[in-house]
């Protein structure tokens, strides 16, 4: 016959082991949540490093930007006959835009990729640059790589990766018959076929070495001209609109 001291006796010591139970698992739970309360506030510290390195870094690649562009801007002063060009580019870049109606993103990346067009050319001498007379197959050769010359300095930043497109490819034609890579029609970027108006435009309307300067009249006949086949159409005819 079981004894009810023994039975309590027996039942008191079941409770307080499950209570040492209860305590032990009711710690382990505080410094669970302590530990998950400090894995989370580590990770905010990270994450904030983090952002605070890319924004340190972005800050860098802006500054690294406005500097070639400034570069591209000093380079072309020396030269008479291109002082002012990509600026001047760069504006008809974004009054093109503007025209168009696109979003501020893409204006200050074709206004950007204006700017820098012709960075590529840094490695031509002026002699070629302001040759007068008809260039020799190998000078022209050298004139078509500044396109590709400037993909390879711009490539490292990482600022403009979307504006690439538009700097290697303002010199395609719509036909097909441009370079570097013969592409035609909307194949070509949208803003390189954007630029290349802004830029022929320009062009003709400049003096040059080897032609005085187009009056505004005649530059836009030719635009109208070659919509279809050097420029695409409806851009060609937004840009005439626009005067």
């Amino acid at each position: 016959m079981i004894n009810n001291n023994d039975f309590h006796s027996e039942n008191e010591h079941l409770i307080h082991e499950l209570d040492q139970v209860k305590n032990i698992a009711q710690a382990k739970e505080r410094l669970c949540m302590l530990h998950v309360a400090e894995m989370d506030e580590l990770y905010d510290v990270l994450k904030k490093q983090v952002k605070d390195l890319q924004a340190a870094h972005f800050a860098n690649q802006k500054i690294f930007m406005a500097t070639i562009e400034t570069l591209a801007l000093t380079l072309e002063a020396k030269d008479i006959y291109t002082q002012g060009h990509s600026s001047r580019v760069a504006e008809y870049a974004v009054s093109l835009a503007n025209k168009l109606g696109v979003d501020k993103t893409f204006t200050e990346q074709a206004r950007l990729a204006a700017s820098l067009h012709d960075l590529g050319k840094i490695g031509i001498t002026e002699k070629v640059l302001n040759k007068p007379g008809t260039l020799t197959d190998l000078e022209f050769k050298l004139i078509k790589s500044h396109p590709i010359t400037a993909v390879k300095i711009l490539t490292p930043l990482e600022l403009t990766y979307d504006i690439l497109p538009f700097i290697k490819h303002h010199h395609e034609r719509y036909d097909g018959n441009g370079y570097p890579d013969r592409l035609k029609g909307e194949n070509i970027p949208f803003g390189a076929r954007l630029i290349a108006i802004a830029d022929s435009f320009d062009a003709m309307t400049s003096d040059r070495p080897y032609r005085k300067a187009l009056t505004i009249e005649i530059a836009l006949s030719e635009i109208e001209k070659g919509a279809g086949t050097q420029f695409d159409y409806e851009l060609a005819h937004k840009w005439i609109n626009l005067f």
